[in-house]
């Protein structure tokens, strides 16, 4: 909501409240009231009364007899006045309200009206009892009769008709905000219920909508815009609606600040809240009506500060979005704490205790609305973070898997390559063995190729080598090599040894280097000296 619709809301408000802050009586009007015996008193009997029997009312009081069964007559005399007057009632859950006119001792006019029948016997079409002031030049006096299942409330007043019609403006211009600040909170939290599909913002708008039906009913609208033929409805609505408003409240707190992951305790009580509220709608719907109204308005009396204090406990366990909920429904609960005794009887009843419970419900929607907001960023924020940790995890997730395979990549190459060393490389005396031969001819020939240089292959054959393997076994003669060859280039069987040369003339030269006499070749095979003396070589060159 703007801040220009908030002003605004205020400023009405304050118009209300300074226009009706006068007298709850016409100043040059008295009253008196009478309570009779039985309900069957007859008007005329009230008038055979005594004056001492009459007990007057004070200026700026209204009478307030909370939930009984007696009857109550209001004697209302009017002076003459050069103006046209009317007499409000302005509490509309009356059941029976009769009204008898009388000018110079006789009878003018008679009314029989109340919200146990149709809305249309009223003779101003009004939402509170309003009747015309019968005449302007002579004395007049009504005897009101007031009989309810509900609490009895007798507001009445004698104001003129031009500020009776000035106020109502002002009244009704209050009472359409009200419902489109109610509509429309409940719409915009509907909205957000189809499409975040969370039970806490169903629940608001059930609250909502409940707050709203409750407060019209006490001013008397939804009987008169949703049935007004069938007064018979009036009787299941009100306890039943304000124990639904109790329950649909209770259940919004419970899931809107998560009670039960916080305090046990308030979840314990605010389950058992919900529980009763349950059965008080119940009992309203077949129970008595004055029994079930006194029942719900005493328990919401009781509930009302109760849920508040809840609140604060739960804020103080550390759940943020119980301060919004504090500061939100704290209007909201003062107005239905004020309407609740106001209607016990304990507090009179005035402008401020009809107003109070709009006022509060209409700052609480300003309010929570705050509170819904911030619940979705919150929430909008929690999952960001969430999001960005799970990243987190899955980036070092990730990291370690891809160190993993890394170290477990090199620890196969090395093996590979142990694997690949031992498979061209005799174990025993660590020459080059046929393997390695066939790979290193195989490759030495394609890059003669490619590069167009010779290739030269030399065998060199130790002749008489094969006796040291005879007479002391391949094993002994691979240990003699072994101890004997330096540094010697691949062999492609036990006695012979091969290299290469890049050209045909540095090969024979290199042939004939190692046929020329020299220093003999001491072989140790297991300490038996073997002196060569001879070399048969086969030199073979390719271009």
């Amino acid at each position: 909501m703007s801040t220009f619709s908030v002003c605004r809301l205020v400023r009405i408000l304050l118009l209300a409240l300074t226009m009706a802050a006068g007298p709850a009586y016409g100043e040059r009007a008295s009253f008196a009231w009478f309570e009779a015996s039985g309900p069957d008193t007859d008007v005329e009997d009230i008038r055979g009364l005594a004056e001492a029997q009459w007990q007057p009312v004070a200026r700026k009081q209204t009478l307030n007899f909370g939930f009984t069964k007696s009857t109550y007559w209001l004697r209302v005399e009017v002076p003459a006045e050069p103006v046209n007057r009317v007499l409000e009632i302005g509490y509309p859950l009356l059941d029976d309200v009769r009204v008898y006119w009388y000018i110079g001792g006789e009878q003018v006019e008679r009314h029989v009206t109340g919200d146990s029948r149709k809305f249309g016997s009223r003779p101003i079409y009004h939402r509170n009892f309003v009747f015309p002031v019968p005449s302007n030049s002579d004395p007049t006096t009504a005897y009101v009769r007031v009989q309810s299942e509900g609490a009895v409330q007798i507001p009445a007043q004698v104001i003129e008709s031009a500020d009776f019609l000035a106020r109502e403006q002002l009244d009704y211009g209050w009472q359409a905000v009200f419902l489109g600040i109610m509509i429309a909170m409940a719409l915009y939290n509907l909205f957000v219920f189809v499409i975040v599909r969370q039970q806490a913002y169903l629940w608001y708008v059930l609250t909502v909508v409940a707050s709203a039906l409750v407060l019209l009913n006490f001013n008397g609208l939804v009987f008169q815009w949703l049935w007004p033929d069938l007064p018979i409805l009036n009787r299941y609505f009100t306890a039943p609606a304000i124990s639904a408003n109790i329950l649909f409240a209770v259940m919004f707190a419970l899931n809107f600040l998560a009670v039960r992951n916080y305090s046990r305790v308030s979840y314990r009580v605010l389950q058992l809240v919900a529980l009763v509220s349950g059965c008080s709608l119940v009992y309203g719907l077949f129970g008595s009506y004055q029994s079930s109204t006194a029942i719900i308005s005493v328990f919401a009396a009781v509930i009302t500060p109760l849920t508040w204090i809840l609140g604060l406990v739960v804020w103080r366990k550390g759940q943020a979005l119980a301060g919004f909920y504090v500061v939100a429904w704290t209007p909201l609960l003062l107005g239905y704490l004020v309407m609740s005794i106001s209607k016990i009887g304990l507090i009179p009843t005035s402008t401020v205790t009809e107003l109070a419970p709009q006022t509060g419900v209409a700052l609480e929607v300003i309010l929570m609305s705050f509170a819904l907001a911030y619940r979705i960023n919150l929430e909008r924020r929690l999952r960001i973070e969430a999001q960005d940790h799970a990243l987190d995890i899955q980036l070092q997730a990730n990291q370690t898997l891809e160190a993993r395979v890394q170290a477990r990549t090199e620890e196969l190459e090395q093996v590979n390559e142990q694997l690949k060393a031992v498979s061209i490389t005799d174990g025993l005396t660590g020459v080059a063995n046929r393997r390695q031969f066939d790979e290193k001819l195989e490759a030495e020939w394609h890059r003669a190729l490619r590069q167009g240089h010779p290739l030269s292959l030399v065998l060199l054959d130790i002749d008489y080598f094969k006796r040291v393997n005879d007479n002391f076994g391949h094993l002994a003669g691979m240990i003699a090599w072994s101890v004997s060859r330096g540094s010697a280039p691949p062999k492609s069987s036990a006695q012979e040894i091969c290299w290469r040369d890049t050209a045909a003339r540095n090969s024979v030269c290199s042939c004939r280097r190692r046929r020329r006499p020299g220093p003999p070749m001491w072989l140790n095979a297991c300490g038996w000296l073997w002196r060569a003396h001879r070399f048969t070589l086969v030199t073979t060159a390719a271009h």
